[in-house]
């Protein structure tokens, strides 16, 4: 019940509203005899426009949008893993410059490692050669010191020996004094003889003391050629430390030598990726503007084909000169394309950039290269253009016999980009 009653309002108001406008219609109508005009209606004339090229047209254009779609994201795309592989290559740049840069340190603490060390040794070889002279020193002291209390002890031997000596003399003198008038002559002779016998030992005392400081003296010299010897094989070690100290120095100034040209390898294998990364970057741009032209090209195009199009539904006797235009527009395209397809096969040097080179090329319908004419301009670039274009082997070719034609006997201006 509630649905019906919901469903009845809307219909009692729609009817409402008919009826109102129908009475306003009636009101308003003039029932009399139409005027006719005081002046003469203008006769509009217009032109039949054939919806099938009309519609023809639309798809053509609606085909080279699709088209020019799908060049921009395959374009999109490619940009993209370029832009990916160029921050590899990168990422793994910086790796192997971190490595490299981890096995120098490695290698400097390694060289310092093995300089501290030879230093210690050094040092303690010093050390050694100084405990020795000391050792040394300390034992010819205590040789002297030797020497001279076996001297001193001689000589007081030799005074208590002559102190006996004269006791025993001081009591033969006492005896021979009782015998004095018995032995008067005897003394005599026996004093004279102990005098005689005194002499001679004095005298041996004396050649004694004599050899005993000859031999002193000799000793002495020993041992100053002991000390001179000791001396010079010191300056000997020291020569031979101060030689194998400056082969260590040449040794480091060596090794720094072969850093320094390592460091200089290094950046010169850095400079010479940046200057690979900045031709890539060149070519990349090259190749941009290149797609930016064409891009561009195909706009026109596109723009042209609009033009076209408009100028078909306004007026139809000018659909010859229209499809004219489309198809100088389709050779252009076309040369174009042939131009891109050769430039993708064409070695470019840095000696050839900012040249040109212009040669005929006959073309067969299904873009097989028939023949390829003498080119004019520079001689590298034109013999290089040559090569391209015999590399390219097959060119791209339109299925319209009237622009087909047209590009079989080409004309092109080729110039080199890195």
């Amino acid at each position: 019940m509630t649905e019906q009653g919901g469903i009845r309002k809307p219909l009692l108001i729609s009817l409402a509203l008919h009826l109102t406008v129908g009475v306003f219609l009636l009101v308003g109508v003039n029932f009399n005899a139409p005027k006719r005009p005081a002046q003469a209606v203008s006769i509009i004339e217009a032109t039949m426009i054939d919806d099938g090229m009309v519609a023809a047209q639309a798809e053509r254009l609606a085909a080279m949008q699709a088209q020019q779609q799908q060049a921009r994201a395959a374009e999109q795309a490619k940009l993209d893993a370029e832009q990916k592989a160029a921050e590899e290559a990168e990422r793994q740049a910086e790796q192997q410059q971190a490595a490299a840069e981890a096995a120098r340190l490695a290698e400097q603490q390694k060289a310092v490692a093995e300089q501290q060390a030879q230093a210690e040794r050094e040092r303690q070889q010093v050390v050694e050669q100084q405990r020795k002279a000391e050792e040394s020193r300390k034992a010819e002291e205590a040789k002297k010191q030797a020497e001279a209390e076996q001297a001193r002890k001689a000589e007081e031997a030799r005074k208590a020996e002559e102190a006996r000596k004269a006791e025993e003399a001081r009591k033969q003198a006492a005896a021979e004094q009782a015998r004095k008038a018995e032995e008067a002559k005897k003394q005599a002779e026996a004093e004279q003889a102990r005098k005689a016998e005194e002499a001679r030992k004095a005298e041996e005392a004396k050649k004694q003391a004599a050899a005993e400081q000859q031999r002193k003296a000799e000793e002495a010299r020993k041992a100053e050629e002991a000390k001179k010897q000791a001396a010079a094989e010191q300056q000997r070690k020291a020569e031979e430390a101060r030689k194998a100290e400056e082969a260590k120095k040449q040794a480091a100034a060596e090794q720094q030598r072969k850093a320094e040209e390592a460091r200089k390898a290094e950046e010169a294998k850095k400079q010479a990726a940046a200057e690979q990364q900045r031709k890539a970057e060149e070519a990349r741009k090259a190749e941009e503007a290149r797609k930016k032209a064409e891009s561009d090209r195909l706009k026109r195009e596109q723009e042209q084909a609009l033009k076209d199009l408009e100028a078909l539904m306004g007026s139809g006797p000018a659909g010859s000169s229209s499809s004219s235009a489309a198809a100088a527009g389709e050779v252009d395209r076309y040369t174009g394309m042939i131009i891109a397809a050769i430039q993708r096969n064409w070695l470019v040097g840095p000696t050839m950039v900012g040249k040109q080179c212009r040669i005929n090329v006959r073309v067969a319908t299904d873009g097989l290269i028939l023949q390829i004419g003498q080119g004019q301009g520079d001689g590298e670039v034109c013999r290089s253009a040559e090569l391209a274009i015999r590399k390219t082997g097959t060119l791209p070719m339109p299925k319209d016999p009237e622009v087909n034609k047209q590009l079989q006997n080409l004309n092109l201006t080729l110039i080199p980009r890195l």
